[in-house]
């Protein structure tokens, strides 16, 4: 992979995500968010070049799919800054999102759990929230496997 870390720039990295030419195949210019198709070989497959940009680039995602639901740049960096104005960081971006995942699957398991009268293994629930491990089956009950299923049903 090339060696850049657009965590220094989070505007460019939001424009390389979508059209970028710091990785080119055949001649054309990759977009930063295909880059996995390029590294990853097959599942289990470990590759050295994916190795060592994958957690970067899971980071790289999270921030430039979530600038994606502003209009622009000036709204995403009103919703990313302190009270006197001055932008966050990407550690602090980062930080944000993750509290934003966590107080979501927390409200959203809740939800299930309120739906099915707090028996995730109700008949209605079709054993959605249920999960098989070396053979034995399991009731998720993490606050984040639970919200997943539930935005499946």
């Amino acid at each position: 992979p090339p060696t850049i870390h657009l965590s220094k720039d989070v505007n460019r990295l939001c424009e390389e995500w979508e059209e970028s030419n710091l990785l080119i195949v055949n001649g054309r210019g990759i977009p930063v968010k295909y880059w996995g198709e390029f590294y990853k070989k097959g599942k289990g497959i470990k590759t050295a070049a994916w190795d060592a940009l994958r957690v970067e680039w899971g980071n790289w995602k999270f921030i430039a799919e979530e600038r994606q639901r502003y209009p622009d740049n000036t709204s995403f960096w009103h919703a990313f800054s302190d009270e006197n104005g001055k932008v966050f960081s990407y550690q602090q971006i980062l930080n944000c999102l993750a509290e934003h995942r966590v107080s979501a699957a927390a409200r959203d398991a809740n939800d299930a759990r309120t739906f099915f009268g707090g028996n995730l293994d109700h008949p209605l629930a079709h054993s959605a929230f249920r999960y098989t491990k070396s053979g034995k089956t399991y009731l998720s009950s993490k606050d984040d496997a639970v919200a997943k299923k539930w935005r499946e049903l």
